[in-house]
């Protein structure tokens, strides 16, 4: 079990890791290519469209042809696309490489957590998943600094430094047994169908939305009139990796908590927490009000995290399925409502003002923990413990 959890820590470290890095370096590629700032959003979304797109293909192939055999794909396409990336000389290259980097991030992503919880006992998957979620938010840590490395030395250096901790991860998915033999799914279609009927994963895939809900409104509007307020991104910068800091510890704290009070119970009080911070930001506050805000929320995903994957894999112990599309499924929820939200939020901003905006969003958070609450205790006929 150490070498598998190392194995997906290891996958999952680097995609959180390149996640982030590009931000700190959009100017600089903006500079060295003469991109547009079209052309510098096509690179700073080009990663997440890709992930969005195959993290759920991925993962149903994860229970058709094994979690082990999908991750070593996905950690390869990874690597070479990070090589590709180091290496670009052209603005068109830099973002179709981002753009496979996506891609073989959703594939990796989505195999590495099946593999993960279904090796493990439902019991201790809590547990398990606290630690993985400390582990993406180590990432989220790192993923700055070396985009400030990249900066400061090269972006051939520190996408190199990269690269080797891919090839790590694919080394040791390699060297790892590949664990229990698990479900085969049929089509995905029918998987899917099979997944959405059941009360545990509308419950769980309504709080993976209330995560959207509540970060993507306060990162947008609150960096946003940080930076009116004269805030620097260095100072904005510090506090977000702050937040993500204190996720490491939230999440594995998280994890042992739900060993004993169940993972809906620690996914509500993540859910609740990320639930209050539009309220408050909803009030006039000063910029260092906001500033905390911005260090507080950070520990909520990880505690969120915790609770939901447990919720998707319960219900797929009931179905008989693998845990591929499951974790997929929600995965995916999360990343479309990271990018909707902030598409709807800024009108209603930018016409009613920005306080009118975060209570829409504390509204809508509300309403979802609402509907997770009645699908959960629609769950309870099905005898399951959470």
């Amino acid at each position: 079990m150490r070498r598998l959890f190392f194995a997906v820590s290891a996958t999952m470290f680097v995609d959180s890791l390149l996640y982030l890095a590009i931000v700190p370096l959009l100017p600089w590629y903006a500079d060295e290519f003469g991109l547009s700032k079209v052309g510098a959003a096509l690179l700073l979304a080009s990663y997440p469209v890709a992930f969005l797109l195959v993290t759920t293909p991925a993962g149903w192939l994860a229970g058709r042809f094994g979690p082990r055999r999908v991750v070593m794909v996905g950690t390869t396409f990874f690597l070479a696309a990070t090589a590709l990336f180091a290496l670009a000389q052209t603005g068109e290259l830099v973002i179709l490489a981002r753009l496979l980097q996506g891609i073989g991030g959703g594939i990796g992503w989505a195999a590495a957590m099946a593999w993960l919880t279904g090796n493990v006992v439902p019991e201790r998957r809590s547990r398990v998943i606290g630690a993985i979620s400390g582990v993406l938010s180590a990432g989220a840590v790192a993923g700055p600094v070396l985009g400030a490395v990249a900066g400061a030395t090269s972006p051939e250096l520190a996408f190199g430094i990269a690269g080797a901790i891919a090839l790590v991860a694919l080394v040791a998915t390699i060297l790892t047994p590949a664990g229990a033999t698990l479900p085969r799914d049929p089509g995905l279609h029918h998987t899917l169908g099979q997944l959405l009927g059941h009360p545990l994963v509308i419950c769980a895939l309504a709080l993976a939305l209330a995560d959207a809900g509540a970060v993507a409104a306060v990162d947008l509007l609150g960096t946003l009139a940080l930076g009116a307020a004269g805030v620097s991104t260095t100072t904005i910068g510090v506090a977000i990796a702050a937040g993500a800091a204190l996720g490491i510890g939230a999440g594995i704290v998280a994890g042992r908590i739900g060993e004993r009070v169940g993972s809906f119970r620690v996914a509500m009080i993540g859910g609740i927490g990320l639930g209050v911070m539009p309220w408050l930001l909803a009030l006039p506050l000063e910029p260092w009000m906001i500033l905390a805000v911005l260090v507080a929320i950070g520990p909520f995903f990880p505690i969120l995290m915790t609770g939901i994957f447990p919720l998707m894999t319960s219900a797929a112990d009931d179905l008989g399925l693998s845990h591929g599309t499951a974790n997929a499924l929600a995965n995916t929820v999360w990343s479309a409502g990271f990018a909707i939200v902030p598409l709807a939020i800024a009108p209603i901003a930018e016409a009613l003002g920005d306080p009118v905006a975060y209570m829409l969003s504390g509204a809508l958070v509300a309403g979802l923990l609402a509907l997770a609450t009645i699908m959960r205790a629609r769950s309870r006929s099905l005898s399951l413990s959470y």
